[in-house]
């Protein structure tokens, strides 16, 4: 811990303990405390009211501003902020590239407890003839602001006590990036054994109901700590319905569950896409939280809020964007996930490293990894490969939150892969469906003199290394495969949009090419 010269931040609601918390904690690293306060007040030679009433909000606002870009330039510093300092995303920005940032949480009770007690500051928001109302109206206000950080409760705990949890987070949690979603900021936290600490994460103080299948429920549906409720569906993508959500519906209401509950999503891919259509939808929303629990859950589908249902007519035809107020994968997790389902993850990861401009490809294809599934399932080394994939999924989200524009890039191999799974009847992994889809992709890419052939080598190898295919089944024709892809959904204006490489992070969208090259690589790349 004390090789770690990150900064340590300290934000959260005016009574939560920051200063005292900052200043116990500072001791025990032996680090230098700021409160950033009481720096300003030192420097202005006047207090914060008084800067309030002789040079207004906004010059208090600057002042804010300007420190934290000059605390972001340094380390090894406990600082503990003003109640509104990091709900400016520009601070946050400046402090969190050097820093962690944690959120203190109470009760509005505690609150007024504490700062009644604290006759040294004037709190002029609470001079208001009932400030119990007004904790909780500020509370509220700045929710979604605080949402997107780690909880340290306070409540009924000493200093010392909040110290040891804060001491044990950081401990549990070495990779964490926050999101700057602009419907809900939230944060991606990826550790190892951190699955029953969900509801310290979060800060949550609601009912907690957790959705999950019956293989992830039997392994790990009570380990998520101070939950109330599991609700269980069965294993499988047919669960993926209409039916399934009406049926999570009717037991939520029975529970009595409402708005200020939350729901865990914990498993894979499918078991996220229905528990966060519940809770995009039931009582107009509710707070989410992503528990994934397979590698392609982890890596890419838990982030960025799309939300699919199946009908009858088409897969995800039924959807929403959905953002969690975080996501928590724990890695420990994938000890008990099948070989074929990690490999599979595998796939989603290897996209993202020839999607990004980094070390990822090169990280994924060099001698250290060439051991197999095995290795990365029982090596520590997983965690930094999920955190460093799910970097790259979160830099393409942020920019394109809606799929505007950016975001098409994620479906590198995807129109492929698809029409594949669909020919397949859906019998093929998704993730080995995106293995050949990467080949394709690659392989029409050097067909039209956009990347060297010897790009689509490299990832063969890599898939074989992993167990992943790179050529089509005997029994699935070109044609149909061709055809299924003309149906793809992200069409634009009758074309066909592919996304291809130039080179490793340099992608690009064509919609013109001919049917003659797709059927030429699809012919190629299918077993005799």
């Amino acid at each position: 811990m004390h090789k770690n010269r990150k900064n340590i931040i300290l934000t959260g609601f005016m009574g939560t303990g920051k200063t005292t918390v900052g200043k116990v904690l500072a001791t025990r690293l032996e680090r230098e405390f700021i409160d950033t306060d009481t720096l300003i007040e030192q420097r202005q030679g006047r207090t914060i009211p008084e800067i309030f009433s002789e040079l207004g909000e906004s010059a208090f606002r600057r002042m804010e501003a300007d420190l934290a870009k000059e605390l972001g330039q340094r380390q090894g510093l406990v600082i503990s902020t003003g109640g509104r300092f990091m709900l400016d995303p520009e601070n946050v920005k400046a402090l969190s590239r050097t820093g962690r940032v944690f959120c203190l949480v109470a009760t509005p009770q505690q609150i007024l407890t504490r700062i009644t007690r604290d006759e040294g500051h004037r709190r002029p928001l609470l001079e208001v003839p009932d400030p119990s109302e007004q904790i909780v109206e500020l509370l509220q206000v700045r929710k979604r602001g605080y949402q997107r950080f780690l909880k340290i409760k306070t409540s009924d705990k000493s200093p010392d006590q909040v110290v040891e949890d804060l001491l044990d987070l950081m401990a549990r949690t070495p990779e964490h990036f926050a999101v700057d979603n602009p419907a809900q900021p939230y944060e991606c936290i990826v550790g190892n054994g951190i699955l029953p600490f969900v509801r310290q994460l979060t800060g949550t103080d609601g009912m907690m109901v957790v959705i999950t299948d019956a293989r992830v429920g039997q392994l790990y549906g009570q380990s998520c700590g101070d939950i109330d409720h599991v609700i269980t569906i069965a294993e499988g993508r047919s669960q993926k319905t209409m039916a399934t959500v009406q049926a999570i519906y009717d037991r939520l209401i029975d529970l009595e569950f409402d708005r200020s509950g939350t729901i865990v999503a914990l498993g894979g891919s499918i078991v996220g896409d229905v528990a966060g259509f519940v809770a995009g939808t039931y009582m107009r929303g509710v707070n989410f939280v992503q528990c994934p629990t397979s590698l392609l859950a982890m890596a890419d589908t838990s982030i960025g809020g799309k939300i699919g249902i199946d009908v009858p007519q088409g897969k995800n035809l039924i959807g929403i964007f959905k953002q969690p107020a975080m996501v928590i994968a724990d890695v420990a997790t994938l000890q008990s996930l099948p070989a074929p389902e990690f490999a599979s993850g595998m796939a989603e990861i290897i996209k993202h490293g020839l999607l990004a401009d980094s070390d990822l490809f090169e990280r994924l294809e060099s001698g250290e990894w060439a051991i197999g599934p095995e290795f990365f399932r029982s090596s520590s080394m997983i965690r930094l490969l999920v955190a460093q994939s799910v970097q790259v999924k979160i830099a393409i989200v942020q920019e394109d939150p809606f799929e505007y524009g950016k975001r098409s890039l994620l479906n590198l191999g995807h129109t492929f892969a698809h029409a594949i799974e669909h020919v397949s009847g859906h019998a093929m992994r998704h993730g080995e469906a995106v293995a050949i889809g990467l080949v394709a992709s690659l392989n029409l890419s050097a067909r039209l003199g956009f990347c060297p052939a010897e790009l689509q080598q490299r990832v063969e190898v890599l898939c074989g290394r992993l167990g992943l295919p790179t050529r089509i089944p005997q029994g699935f024709a070109p044609a149909a495969i061709q055809k299924i892809m003309g149906r793809d959904k992200k069409r634009l204006a009758g074309s066909l949009r592919l996304v291809l490489l130039r080179a490793i992070g340099r992608p690009l969208v064509v919609s013109d090419v001919r049917n003659q090259d797709i059927r030429a690589t699809l012919e190629e790349l299918s077993e005799p």
